[in-house]
């Protein structure tokens, strides 16, 4: 059991089921999200909401945030009412969200201006890592303050890799998601042209799941796309906005990323077909409607 009092901003999908999970854990946990509706439905577990994000800051030894992008951060965290304005000396800023490198950077030269210590930790593993504390972080930090993240890395996840300095963490990420939408897209376009030359899905994906490039990923995205089921555990505009940040990165460093590139296109084709909020593995339909068959 810990007396750590920790604040956790951003209460969607994942942070909802983190700041259960740490205060379960015995971390005294103060929340704060803009709807505040969510906040309050934790109250069973022990979770105090904060006013603001700054009165949150002001009650606790660590915070933490997992927010949906980059504008979103910079309102909770430098806003007006953002954590900065009401934070300490000494205390430890844990990120959880997906951002740019450049942004990490940003918020580790404000933090570090304060004395307080800033940790970039995004991480995989989706809604049921989040549920029973699998995650993985990837993170970006000096030496002392992953040290000092450790207890709360071990009270929400499986493994944290220590990428390097402020900046690694997102760099691995983006690369990360960049690799599974492809993956995504290269299962969804071999199924439905398996389909529409008259052969079994299925059959795809069980020769996949028996061969050597088979992908404890596909277990899990194969079957529910071909049950239908899209009901978010990443969404597609989380994934559209990070592929813009992995070419955004990209074109930075002169990086050539065709295939990434044109793997977008197909996130923006759902998006502009209104699927934004539907997991990711609802791609598949922006693709069947182009050709007008669906799986079955």
């Amino acid at each position: 059991m810990s007396e750590m009092k920790v604040g956790f901003v951003g209460l969607g999908i994942m942070g909802s089921r983190m700041a259960r999970n740490l205060a379960q854990k015995g971390f005294q946990v103060t929340v704060w999200n803009r709807t505040r509706a969510r906040a309050e439905a934790l109250a069973q577990f022990g979770v105090r909401p904060a006013s603001s994000p700054a009165d949150l800051a002001s009650q606790v030894d660590a915070f933490c945030t997992c927010v949906a992008d980059p504008a979103a951060l910079r309102e909770v965290a430098l806003g007006t009412q953002g954590l900065f304005s009401g934070a300490k000396p000494g205390q430890l800023y844990i990120d959880f969200s997906t951002i740019s490198p450049e942004l990490a950077r940003e918020l580790d030269t404000v933090a570090g201006k304060q004395r307080i210590d800033f940790v970039e930790a995004p991480m995989t593993g989706s809604k049921m890592g989040a549920e029973k504390a699998t995650l993985l972080f990837m993170v970006g930090a000096a030496p002392g303050p992953f040290e000092r993240a450790q207890p709360i890395f071990k009270a929400l996840g499986e493994k944290a890799i220590h990428c390097g300095p402020v900046g690694s963490g997102s760099q691995v990420k983006l690369g990360g998601n960049a690799i599974i939408a492809m993956m995504l897209e290269g299962l969804c376009e071999a199924m439905l042209l398996t389909q529409a030359a008259g052969v079994n899905p299925r059959k795809l994906l069980e020769v996949v799941q028996a061969s050597g490039f088979r992908s404890p990923y596909y277990d899990f995205k194969g079957p529910s796309i071909l049950r239908r089921e899209f009901e978010p555990h990443f969404s597609i505009d989380l994934m559209f906005k990070d592929l813009r940040l992995f070419l955004d990165s990209a074109a930075k460093h002169r990086v050539p990323t065709p295939a990434v590139s044109a793997v977008k296109e197909t996130y923006q084709l759902a998006r502009a077909q209104g699927k934004g909020e539907q997991d990711i593995g609802a791609v598949v339909t922006a693709l069947e409607d182009l050709r007008g068959i669906k799986l079955a």
